[in-house]
């Protein structure tokens, strides 16, 4: 534990998640709809190639003070109506121009509140993408959900319509810690939640806790992991929490003296790396962690874990398109991300016009750099005669800087430098967020002005 200790504070520092490459602040406001919808028709092309859906569901019924998504805290269920006539006019937007690309092997909601939607209203939503996509035998149906208003028909229906992994946010146990992020809720809750997805035969159950939340104690946090570990969770994600209240003026309702000091906090993570690896869960990255029996632990195993906007995957498309307020889609070479405002995005779809907030063109080096950094994310490893094969780049000399800083890391035990390639170790493994960053040609410049999460 003393070396994975020296580790963190070694790389503890600010750094993008590389979900894509490059990332967002690299992009452009008020990116033209044309490149977007070019894009579309150059993905067209590719028919039989499979597609990763996204739909982001912004509603919830209260406002968790730790949060930092894209929320609309809506106590009346009013403006669903609305929003669900947008993402219908979103779907037929987009499918106009994939005409004949509609096999989908991945579809992930997310929010908000996903499950704020109520059952009848969860179907209409699933089947705009079942009208207009073919799920294809073994894709991952996904969706995110809040135990504390959960309805006891939601989980039902969302198996019945295909849905096979759910993911829970639970954050934290203690009662305390519940009412200091204003969010309420109980153990009841979530042991609810699961007993009912065990029942109704859910693929893949996840359950996500956060660290370094006010009011966390050793203590307190060890009952929490010890209690979910009782529910047997098929993956657990352990995300640290950033607290940035001149950013997001809500936090400042969190007292700032209640928060971890930085040592607690990273005794808090260490804890909870101790007790999941002991209970037999593979660690895949540093907050995420899975039980063997998982695909993702296989992927793992195996190195062929998956990177996208949607984190990591086991099975994804070769294009995602997502849908809804803040959604990012990663189409033929272009990012584009959708109006983060409701209002804004409901007015650009219902004018007849992709709401297209900022995006990217990715050029010859950043494909290349991408392919580099999700490879070494995925497989763990970089060869160079797999990079000549597939690039015809001479890599030890197009990538000699990066060679000079990771042999600066050889000596920590997470990488390994060899003629044939970059290898990362098994304890690597956990900062393979740092260890690629070498290979990031734009990371330099922003990271004066860009307040990336930090890597642990």
């Amino acid at each position: 534990m003393n070396q994975l200790a020296d580790l963190i504070r070694r790389y503890d520092r600010p750094g993008p998640r590389y979900t894509g490459y490059p990332m967002p602040p690299v992009w452009s406001d008020d990116f033209p709809e044309p490149e977007v919808l070019a894009a579309l028709d150059r993905a067209n092309a590719r028919p039989d190639e499979a597609l990763s859906l996204y739909l982001h569901i912004p509603f919830c019924p209260r406002r968790c003070a730790y949060c930092g998504c894209n929320v609309v805290v809506s106590p009346q269920y009013d403006p669903v109506e609305a929003y669900l006539a947008a993402v219908t006019k979103e779907l037929d937007l987009v499918c106009s121009r994939l005409k004949d690309r509609r096999k989908a092997l991945q579809l992930h909601w997310g929010g908000g509140t996903p499950t704020y939607l109520k059952a009848a209203d969860l179907k209409r939503t699933f089947q705009l993408f079942k009208d207009r996509f073919e799920f294809l035998p073994g894709a991952e149906i996904a969706i995110e959900v809040d135990p504390t208003f959960l309805e006891p028909d939601q989980l039902p229906a969302l198996r019945e319509m295909g849905f096979n992994r759910v993911s829970f946010g639970v954050q934290d146990l203690d009662e305390n810690v519940q009412a200091l992020i204003t969010r309420g809720q109980t153990w009841d809750h979530t042991l609810t939640a699961m007993r009912q997805c065990r029942e109704l035969g859910f693929d893949g159950v996840n359950l996500d806790l956060v660290y370094g939340l006010p009011g966390q104690t050793m203590d307190t946090f060890r009952r929490t992991l010890e209690s979910t570990l009782e529910l047997s969770p098929d993956r657990m994600a352990i995300y640290g929490f950033a607290y940035l209240p001149s950013i997001m003026p809500f936090q400042r309702s969190i007292p700032e003296e209640t928060l971890p000091t930085p040592e607690l906090r990273l005794d808090l993570l260490l804890l909870a790396s101790d007790i999941l690896e002991k209970a037999g869960y593979v660690a895949i990255g540093m907050d995420h962690f899975a039980h063997p029996d998982d695909p993702m632990a296989k992927a793992v195993q195996e190195g062929k874990l998956i990177r996208n906007f949607m984190g990591y995957a086991v099975k994804a498309g070769s294009d995602l398109v997502g849908f809804g307020p803040s959604a990012i889609s990663n189409v033929a070479g272009v990012y584009s991300q959708n109006e983060k405002i409701l209002a804004k995005w409901e007015r650009s779809i219902t004018e007849g016009h992709l709401a297209v907030h900022k995006g990217h063109r990715l050029t010859e080096d950043d494909e290349l750099r991408r392919w580099v950094i999700h490879h070494l994310m995925g497989h763990f490893e970089l060869r160079w005669e797999d990079l000549k094969q597939r690039f015809d780049v001479d890599g030890p000399v197009l990538f000699a800087d990066a060679v000079t800083q990771l042999k600066e890391e050889v000596s920590q035990g997470t990488v390994e430098v060899r003629p044939e390639g970059i290898f990362i170790t098994d304890l690597g493994r956990r900062f393979v967020r740092n260890l690629v960053q070498p290979f990031d040609a734009y990371l330099a410049k922003l990271s004066a002005k860009t307040a990336f999460s930090r890597t642990v």
